[in-house]
Formats: structure tokens, sequence, C-alpha cells
């Protein structure tokens, strides 16, 4: 089975992103930009360094993902949901309806909850959410 690592913007930020044999690397657009938006000069120029050497491939989830994780969502969490955690859990799914082993990792404990509710597993960077937790 193949293995794919999604990740929000806390690892990426925090530099806990290590290549491991046999695993694909993953974020959404939205976590990017977040990333490239909100830190120092010498982290965007990490993050760059990372992206163009293919170690994180950016991948936009598809429409339909996106609307599905939408609804899964309850009002409370969909006002306060970005567009980022949004797209880091519709990666997550559409990876693993592709056959991937899918780890998502996060530290915000909303993309936990969502995660685990549609059986995604989700360590964070602190603490592990388990799928079916």
């Amino acid at each position: 089975m193949r293995r794919a690592v999604v990740l929000d913007s806390t690892p990426i930020i925090v530099g806990s992103v290590s290549g491991e044999t046999g695993v694909e690397v993953f974020a959404p657009p939205g976590v990017v930009e977040e990333v490239l938006n909100t830190t120092s000069e010498f982290q965007r120029t990490r993050v760059e360094a990372l992206l163009s050497s293919g170690a994180i491939k950016v991948r936009n989830p598809q429409r339909s993902s996106v609307e599905r994780v939408s609804r899964s969502l309850n009002r409370e969490e969909r006002e306060r949901a970005s567009k980022a955690d949004v797209e880091v859990l519709a990666l997550s799914l559409e990876l693993t309806e592709e056959g991937y082993s899918v780890l998502l990792i996060s530290d915000d404990l909303l993309v936990q909850r969502a995660a685990a509710r549609l059986g995604i597993t989700c360590k964070g960077v602190k603490y592990i959410h388990r799928s079916g937790v």
C-alpha cells in the first residue's frame, strides 16, 4: 500500500518535515499560502526549498472532496475552519480513497476532530488523535 503524509501548516513552520523512504508528502495550496504569508524570511526560504526539491508535493483537492468535508463540519466548525483546514482534510480524504495509507499531521484541534469523524488518522506535533477516537 502506498503511504502518504498530509501536512497542515504547523509541521512545516516548526520544521518537522522529514523524508521517509516510500512515503509521499503532500500539502494543499491553502496550507502553503498560509505558511509563506505568516513566516520569517528564513522559514520562507526553507519552505520554498522543500517545495522546489519535490520533498513536499502541492496538490489541490477536488471540489467534490472540499464540499464533502464542508458538509461533515457542524455549523460552528464551518464558521471557524479556514480554507487551509478544509483543504487539508479534503486532500487527506481523497488520498485515502485513492488507496493511500494516510497520516494527517496537524496541531489544529478542529482539524483533528474532523479527521477522526472522517476516519483519517491524524497526529499532532504535540499529541495524537487516531480515527475512531
